[in-house]
């Protein structure tokens, strides 16, 4: 399987550290890319305020696609953690994210149910389903 994006340990960690932060509530954010690598995450409010799913103020998501267009950077896809579930988009996630962002988007869902071992998977979000994808963490 082709690897869908690259980021450092760095994002990597970020990214559990914003799930482990906002547990109970699901944590969400949008990921920026430079040819094809994460170079900056923007984390964003969840205002479902919801352990069981997320969504993005619409203002708040339009501020950081302005953010990541100045940056001369593109949008590369989401994130967004589980706190007491599998690392995989719910049904509810597959409604909520795939009509808009198929591929190249890529969702990377962060499973802290076990505080102590947290997994991060990424996703393409397809035609109502959800595809794992391989992730490269470089340095």
């Amino acid at each position: 399987m082709p690897v869908a994006v690259k980021l450092s340990r760095a994002h990597l960690d970020a990214m559990i550290a914003h799930a482990l932060e906002d547990a109970p509530v699901e944590c969400c954010g949008v990921i920026a890319a430079k040819d094809g690598r994460v170079v900056a995450l923007y984390r964003a409010k969840n205002i479902e305020g919801s352990p069981y799913r997320f969504k993005l103020d619409p203002l708040e998501t339009r501020r950081i696609e302005s953010a990541i267009d100045d940056a001369g950077t593109t949008l590369a896809g989401f994130y967004h953690s589980h706190t007491g579930s599998e690392p995989r988009p719910s049904p509810t996630d597959i409604r909520s994210m795939g009509p808009f962002f198929g591929p190249p988007y890529v969702h990377f869902v962060i499973g802290v149910a076990e505080r102590d071992k947290p997994e991060a998977r990424v996703f393409h979000i397809e035609d109502g389903a959800a595809f794992e994808q391989e992730y490269e963490v470089i340095d």
